[in-house]
């Protein structure tokens, strides 16, 4: 098995166990916000709901931010023709990718923390899947106000976070050592592009997934 393989097998062990470390609270919080009520429409309705947001929620859990995901994927895409790298080096390019998506496990941390040492009193049925995402690096650490945050500042939470700047950190070291030499512009402004142009698709393309999410089944 070569090394970079061996790499994104154990990174993508180390995120899964922690995203679906969480899913017993989870489910307890779903279960608990669709207890049958005695009346057999709500009860299918019940159902359906359960059924559907049980699949966003190991969906969320599978795949840790879908925006970085990508853009490693562009930067591997990018950074190929941009280097100009012979075959024996592109290894190097993978781990170092791979690399910088390390700072997930943090965030998988933070998000275990929160789900169970959280304390969500009178729970509604969208907080089995939002509760993990209640630890925030972003925007949202500023947010103050009483009334839930509008969803553009929710979307720029997702994309631009300590998480992130930490991955485009390390991406641009990666850049810099495999150019050689020292830090120029462009080494931090390739991954700042891939982190821009993923974060542009996954909010275009989100919707639409998690539609196709609720309807499978």
């Amino acid at each position: 098995m070569s090394r970079p393989l061996t790499l994104a097998v154990s990174l993508g062990a180390a995120l899964t166990a922690l995203g679906l470390a969480t899913l017993p609270r989870q489910l307890a919080l779903l279960e608990r916000t669709l207890a049958p009520s005695g009346d057999p429409l709500m009860a299918a309705h019940g159902a359906l709901l359960r059924d559907g947001i049980l699949r966003v929620i190991l969906v969320d859990r599978l795949i840790p931010s879908p925006t970085l995901l990508l853009a490693g994927l562009l930067l591997v895409l990018a950074a190929e023709p941009v280097l100009m790298l012979a075959r024996e080096r592109r290894g190097t390019l993978y781990k170092i990718v791979l690399l910088g998506l390390a700072p997930l496990i943090a965030q998988r941390l933070g998000e275990l923390a929160v789900v169970y040492l959280a304390a969500l009193e009178a729970p509604v049925v969208g907080d089995a899947v939002t509760a993990p995402h209640r630890f925030v690096t972003g925007p949202l650490l500023f947010w103050r106000q009483p009334e839930p945050a509008p969803g553009w500042l929710e979307v720029l939470n997702d994309r631009l976070n300590l998480i992130v700047l930490w991955s485009v950190l390390l991406w641009s070291m990666g850049m810099r050592e495999l150019d050689g030499g020292r830090l120029r512009p462009w080494h931090v402004a390739l991954p700042v592009a891939c982190v821009a142009g993923a974060g542009v698709i996954t909010w275009a393309l989100g919707p639409v997934a998690y539609g196709a999410i609720l309807r499978l089944g």
